[in-house]
């Protein structure tokens, strides 16, 4: 029940500096007590400030913030649930697929306007798959196939230009057959001959869809400068 003791003890924070303060505040005085007082103070607030993230990072957008400190509260002191405990794994994984069911469609939104207005520019290119490309250098001679193993030169990037990979930084080109690389490489990169460098646009369905792959979050559009050094056929 990892969310459920989030929320629990998110809110059981907030509820518990809240009492702490109200009797921290004496009839006609000015002094008050500072919030964190004590380690078990700062220990509380750190738990909630923590757990507080993690409840945000869900996506769910409507919270009673004042039922969930009820509830947090009553959990600690033992009392009875207001829902049985048997349904409340389903209810909180049901609001967790709701976040992330809204959260993907409005991405999928963004993603089809911006895949539009890309299209305009000029000197872009598309596939039927939806793969965009621009062709920043042109290559001389044969393209690889998807059976080939390549050699080339990339750096992958968000659509707000933050880099997540490059073979650049490493100082050391990537060698792999292209049929154990994303979808939007087996497309792309046998467009090019070798010497050529294109900037890809690869949609969500042709990357990593609605997995999460640490620095590339769930339904990104990614961009990849790709420079085509190289290729074998029949690799093995």
């Amino acid at each position: 029940m990892k969310y459920i003791a989030l929320a629990l003890l998110s809110l059981a924070t907030l509820s518990v500096s809240a009492q702490q303060k109200k009797k921290t505040v004496k009839k006609n005085t000015t002094t008050v007590k500072p919030l964190l007082a004590t380690k078990a103070d700062s220990v509380s607030y750190a738990f909630g400030r923590d757990i507080g993230g993690s409840l945000k990072s869900l996506g769910i957008t409507s919270w009673n913030k004042e039922l969930i400190g009820k509830a947090l509260i009553s959990a600690l002191d033992d009392q009875n649930s207001l829902i049985e405990e048997d349904k409340l794994r389903d209810i909180i994984q049901g609001a967790v697929t709701d976040a992330r069911d809204q959260k993907e469609k409005e991405n999928l939104a963004k993603e089809l306007a911006f895949f539009t207005e890309n299209a305009k520019k000029a000197g872009m290119k598309s596939t039927e798959e939806g793969l965009q490309y621009e062709v920043l250098v042109e290559g001389n001679g044969d393209k690889p196939s998807r059976e080939n193993e390549v050699t080339v030169h990339y750096t992958g990037t968000l659509l707000d230009g933050k880099k997540f990979d490059s073979s650049l930084d490493r100082n050391e080109p990537l060698k792999m057959k292209l049929d154990r690389v994303i979808e939007g490489w087996k497309i792309g990169v046998p467009l090019m001959s070798k010497g050529a460098k294109f900037r890809f646009y690869v949609p969500s369905k042709l990357g990593y869809g609605s997995q999460n792959m640490g620095a590339i979050p769930p339904n990104s559009i990614l961009v990849f400068d790709i420079e085509l050094l190289d290729f074998v056929q029949d690799a093995i």
